[in-house]
């Protein structure tokens, strides 16, 4: 083939392994794209390697037999999705897709064209043929994940522990070799073409109990995080609760020794000592401020959690701007997952600031609910992608549960975006208002 021929079937062909990869990461794993410009700026690099490699082609046999259309497939997903181990679950998947490969070519060879592995692997057309077959399966597939992990909530794929991975890695690995070395020697021995396929269905077993196995590992640490998840909010609505007991002791003292007090400046003002009933009315203001609730934001929860936060940091001031519905659209466990979350941060790194301020504001627009937590910082934070790209000082300060709290509001049909200046770190929230 010529300079054309050789780069139009590289691309077709990277093509062809790029959409077989992207709904595995898109829909399965969860991963997002990154900006359209890069995006776009690394597929025009993906062109220039495949262009590259067919003018080496033609002068360097070695390089005509090297998988380029893997390569650049698997690099260019790495580059254009954003998520935890994605180097790792990108590779992962291709190993898997390639496992799926050799099934159908084992089908391909065994029940409807009677030729060797290696005829196909160099016979252009046939090979593309027999590559594009899992282009459906696995898009159906990934569609119907999809569907059924989009009920779930807390399910974090990414947040599994890289030994796993690897060992999934090297799994599918050390399989495909073995099944490859022995489909390269198969030729057309039906026997052989016969054990080819039966290993290539084992190898599909093993990863299908890699997946539930993985699955199953997903579901206990979920099931932990709802359970600690619980715990804080017990812990929380107990110690508001004992709070507002506490008020209404107070309230009740007052109430008894008001006629009193009455009684006191009664006498103080007919023996015309004013200072001293000045003094009297100022103990009494400031009785009656500490009777008044504090940190009411209207939700009695997100009160509770505002509230358990503010006495860990007792130097940030806080000024509350609104109220929010008695009810919203969020159970107590994504609640606890967001509101936790925000005021931890927020409160955390005001305390490390050097204006110590922070600032909730709650409104209603329409059939939504915007809520804004504003904080001071001692310095900006880098956010690329509404995602904190930051040193470890910063990843201590607002990293923890940031994602966990966007994947929460997308799943209740809202969002939460970050943004940053020199002084302050500000998140919105925007939830559909209670049904």
């Amino acid at each position: 083939m010529d300079f054309l021929g050789v780069f139009s079937y590289a691309a077709l062909g990277t093509v062809i392994e790029f959409a077989k990869l992207m709904p595995i990461m898109i829909f399965i794993l969860g991963f997002k794209l990154r900006s359209p410009k890069r995006i776009a700026a690394f597929s025009l690099g993906a062109a220039a390697v495949l262009m590259i490699f067919a003018a080496l082609s033609l002068k360097l046999e070695i390089i005509r037999d090297m998988p380029i259309e893997m390569f650049v497939s698997v690099l260019l997903t790495i580059f254009i999705i954003r998520g935890n181990h994605r180097i790792l679950y990108t590779i992962i998947a291709d190993m898997g897709i390639n496992i799926l490969d050799m099934f159908f070519t084992a089908i391909w060879l065994m029940f409807i064209k009677d030729m060797s592995f290696l005829q196909l692997a160099y016979d252009p057309v046939y090979n593309i043929i027999a590559n594009s077959f899992n282009i459906i399966t696995i898009l159906v597939v990934s569609c119907i994940v999809k569907s059924i992990s989009s009920k779930q909530k807390y399910i974090d794929i990414q947040s599994t522990k890289k030994t796993y991975l690897v060992l999934i890695l090297l799994g599918e690995i050390s399989l495909l070799m073995y099944v490859s070395a022995f489909l390269y020697d198969s030729e057309k021995d039906s026997i052989k073409k016969i054990m080819s396929l039966s290993l290539t269905a084992g190898n599909i077993i093993f990863l299908l109990t890699a997946i539930i196995l993985f699955a199953d590992n997903i579901s206990k640490n979920r099931f932990k995080k709802i359970s600690e998840i619980n715990e804080r909010l017990v812990e929380s609505q107990a110690r508001y609760y004992e709070m507002l007991l506490n008020k209404e002791e107070e309230t009740k003292k007052f109430r008894h020794d008001i006629n009193n007090h009455l009684n006191c400046m009664r006498l103080l003002f007919k023996d015309k000592k004013y200072d001293e009933l000045g003094e009297y009315f100022d103990k009494m203001g400031a009785a009656v401020l500490e009777l008044r609730p504090e940190l009411q934001l209207g939700n009695d929860l997100i009160s509770a959690i505002l509230k358990d936060e503010k006495d860990k940091y007792p130097d940030v001031m806080v000024e509350i701007i609104g109220k929010m519905p008695s009810a919203v659209r969020l159970d107590n466990t994504d609640i606890c997952t967001i509101f936790y979350n925000l005021f931890n941060n927020a409160f955390t790194a005001a305390e490390n600031s050097e204006k110590k301020e922070v600032e909730i504001s709650v409104k209603q627009l329409g059939d939504y609910l915007y809520v804004t937590v504003k904080n001071s910082v001692d310095h900006k934070v880098e956010i690329v992608d509404n995602v904190l790209s930051t040193d470890k000082k910063d990843k201590t300060i607002h990293g923890f549960g940031t994602k966990n709290s966007v994947i929460c509001a997308e799943k209740n049909g809202g969002t939460l975006t970050y943004k940053c200046s020199d002084t302050y770190f500000e998140a919105e929230l925007i939830l559909p208002d209670s049904d």
